[in-house]
């Protein structure tokens, strides 16, 4: 173990260097669009395959003057922030992040009950997290659904994608938004109807969907910083990583967020450990459970101290980097984003990831994320 420790902090210390040297290099490269991506269109039309790419026609949403530099900024201000010295000690905090030998207190164990006994999102998002589930397959289970395949046809046929021919059926209306946006679709309906009594209002809800959209295309944008994570896989999991919090008591989950030790002395639980029940209840891939129960322990634990395998500790680094840059976007104050620990650093290709942060398509992609929840909800 002290060997491992040792190797861990060699390899923090290197990566911390690395850090600032891609946030100089993000600071430079904030003007220039990627090689190979339109700044106007966004990402590629979906193909097949292409599960992380929502279909993009006609022209995103228009970002004000400005805006897109102001965005950018913010997001560069949450970078350096996750890359400063940590400031939680490591080692104090590993059994809230325990999957084992905890039980969830009674009124949180209902509120997962019920929101994961939602059958028709469960099937939905478990059909949409595999990369083999073909187009045909989701037609028939969303047409099943009235209310999804309402909302599918008229984001289909909605200025957001600017075609001329109106779309009559379900199918053509996938093809058109594309799988990546169906499963936020379908997160978006689970949220609607999660009305769990003292839970989130539904106006909360609609803030956390926001959130949990953008959190999303960070997480599939920063993907490729992370060798041998699946964007698509990514994507999913932004969009669930804060579904525990549709389980936990409102009033005071806004306050402390990103604390797991101030929920669970709250509530009994965090909304990490909460949202991994949730998860189960759905019978998601474990992967994808994985990443909500450990989103926000990067910040609070050594790696070598965490249950877990590395492909599922990857993508909780990932999730957890783009949820923190999605509340710097939201206005939050850097400050208090909690940097990660050292030994998680060398999972991230530093130069990738300061090159997909620094490129202004990425906040249309963002933009069209944020008119997506508008028209799903008009």
């Amino acid at each position: 173990m002290a060997s491992m420790q040792w190797e861990f902090w060699v390899l923090g210390g290197l990566a911390l260097g690395a850090g600032l040297v891609f946030v100089v290099a993000w600071r430079r490269r904030s003007g220039a669009a990627a090689p190979g991506f339109d700044a106007e269109t966004g990402p590629a039309p979906l193909r097949a395959g292409n599960w992380g790419r929502p279909v993009v026609s006609g022209q995103p949403p228009a970002v004000r003057p400005g805006e897109a530099e102001a965005l950018l900024e913010r997001l560069g201000a949450g970078l350096a922030r996750l890359y400063d010295d940590p400031v939680t000690v490591a080692g104090q905090e590993c059994h809230l992040f325990a999957p084992r030998g905890r039980t969830l207190p009674p009124p949180v164990a209902a509120a997962v009950r019920q929101v994961s006994g939602d059958a028709t999102s469960g099937s939905l998002l478990t059909r949409l997290s595999s990369p083999h589930t073909i187009l045909a397959a989701v037609a028939d289970l969303v047409a099943a659904n009235p209310v999804l395949a309402g909302n599918v046809l008229k984001i289909a046929n909605s200025p957001l994608y600017g075609l001329r021919a109106g779309i009559a059926t379900v199918e053509q209306a996938l093809a058109v938004v594309g799988l990546g946006n169906v499963r936020a679709l379908v997160f978006a309906e689970l949220l609607d109807r999660a009305e769990v009594p003292g839970g989130p209002t539904r106006p909360a809800r609609g803030a956390m969907w926001v959130h949990m959209a953008k959190t999303a295309v960070l997480a599939r944008r920063i993907a490729p910083a992370f060798p041998g994570l699946d964007a698509g896989v990514a994507y999913t999991a932004g969009l669930l990583h804060d579904v525990g919090k549709l389980t936990l008591p409102a009033g005071r989950i806004a306050a402390t967020p990103w604390h797991p030790p101030a929920e669970n002395a709250a509530y009994g639980v965090h909304h990490g450990l909460a949202g991994f029940a949730v998860c189960g209840g759905f019978d998601l891939p474990g992967i994808l459970s994985q990443a909500v129960r450990l989103h926000h322990a990067p910040s609070w634990v050594e790696m070598e101290d965490l249950e877990a395998g590395m492909a599922d500790i990857r993508l909780a680094v990932a999730v957890g980097m783009a949820d923190a840059l999605a509340l710097s976007l939201d206005g939050c104050d850097p400050g208090c984003l909690l940097p990660l620990h050292h030994s998680y650093r060398f999972l991230v290709n530093e130069p990738t990831l300061a090159e997909v942060l620094a490129d202004p398509a990425l906040v249309g992609e963002l933009s069209r994320a944020t008119a997506l929840v508008t028209v799903s909800r008009s």
